[in-house]
């Protein structure tokens, strides 16, 4: 017991009462987030917005995920991928950052990983470099497809991704309602809403899915009308806002439309990425003309990919802020920060060696 470890320091070098008790209910303390090698460096995500109070859940083995594999598509080229996990991993070798910055550079990590593996589905390796130098004869085909030529495919995925993100969000406040004893509360708040939006997105697919949706929304809406004006004491009351709340699925589906960034920033990258290579191919492949290729394909894939990883990750982190955190999270917790000595250049190390 850490707690423990601290009195029994104390004591045995200061003359001093030292109490240890539980914190009371509904008393905040501050937290100290514990996470596993892969989640630890998205908490900076966490921490730039708020710190999870000590009453919730810490929502970042949740989230990582989501932002790992969001922030890996709205970049979408292998070559970049490629270049974030080698330049990032050279860093981490020669260099052993700490806090803020250790946690930057370990997630650029991770999401280059991402990257490279939604660059190889998408068929972007520094944009269509192989084509353009070779002039069409070659190409390196994407695993998946090609979201350049069916852009509305990936629109459609992007929502897909969108609503399951959304869900999660939706199912980790039913959670928060069950641990604090509020079962009727995640049932009626969360489990109708499943009901009721599920249903009308199987209207929206159409064909042999339509008269299932049919009937689970019609069920779901009965439900909502009956259950979400339950605070209200006057019967009319209740069904008015019952009725009311139905208008929260506009703003459900508002949310789900915020996912088109994924579209959009995905397809900028392979855009920006051929034109590069277009304007570096335009003097053909003679001596000037190789020059020029080099500098404007050096030049202009640095930038392209430095101004798209920064929109990945304010745009990944703005899915998680606004659609995500928006479903179930409070935040407002304060760090744990325990009484040390806190050096600049040098690292302390308090274990003893025999």
């Amino acid at each position: 017991n850490e707690s423990e470890k601290v009195k029994n320091h104390i004591l045995k070098n200061w003359d001093a009462i030292v109490e240890i008790r539980e914190p009371a209910k509904n008393e905040q303390y501050p937290i100290l987030l514990k996470n596993n090698k892969f989640v630890k460096p998205f908490e900076l995500v966490t921490e730039l917005f708020s710190l999870p109070n000590s009453s919730e859940i810490d929502p970042n083995a949740f989230m990582a995920p989501f932002f790992f594999f969001f922030f890996g598509l709205m970049v979408g080229d292998a070559g970049y991928g490629l270049l974030m996990v080698i330049g990032t991993s050279i860093i981490l070798r020669k260099f052993k950052f700490e806090g803020t910055i250790g946690k930057l550079i370990k997630l650029l990590f991770y999401c280059g990983i991402s990257t490279f593996i939604w660059g190889a589905l998408l068929g972007g390796w520094f944009g269509d470099v192989v084509s353009a130098v070779t002039g069409g004869a070659y190409a390196i085909k994407p695993i998946w497809f090609n979201p350049l030529e069916d852009p509305m495919k990936l629109l459609i995925w992007s929502f897909v991704f969108g609503v399951i993100h959304l869900f999660t969000g939706m199912g980790l406040n039913a959670y928060k309602q069950i641990r604090e004893g509020k079962i009727i509360d995640a049932i009626f708040d969360t489990g109708f809403w499943y009901i009721f939006l599920i249903g009308l997105m199987l209207l929206l697919v159409g064909g042999t899915f339509a008269s299932i949706g049919k009937y689970m929304a019609g069920i779901g809406a009965v439900l909502l009308v009956i259950t979400q004006g339950r605070s209200e004491k006057n019967i009319f009351k209740k069904f008015t806002k019952g009725l009311l709340s139905l208008y929260n699925s506009v703003g459900f589906f508002s949310d789900v439309l915020s996912y088109s960034r994924l579209l959009a920033l995905g397809l900028s990258t392979g855009v920006v990425a051929s034109v590069i290579n277009t304007i570096g191919t335009l003097f053909g492949f003679g001596p000037f003309g190789i020059i020029v290729f080099i500098v404007a394909f050096v030049i202009g894939s640095l930038f392209n990919m430095l101004i798209n990883v920064l929109g990945a990750y304010v745009h990944s982190s703005r899915l998680q802020y606004v659609e995500f955190f928006g479903k179930f999270y409070e935040g407002g917790g304060k760090a744990f920060e325990p009484f040390k000595i806190k050096t600049k250049y040098t690292k302390l190390d308090d274990r003893r060696t025999e």
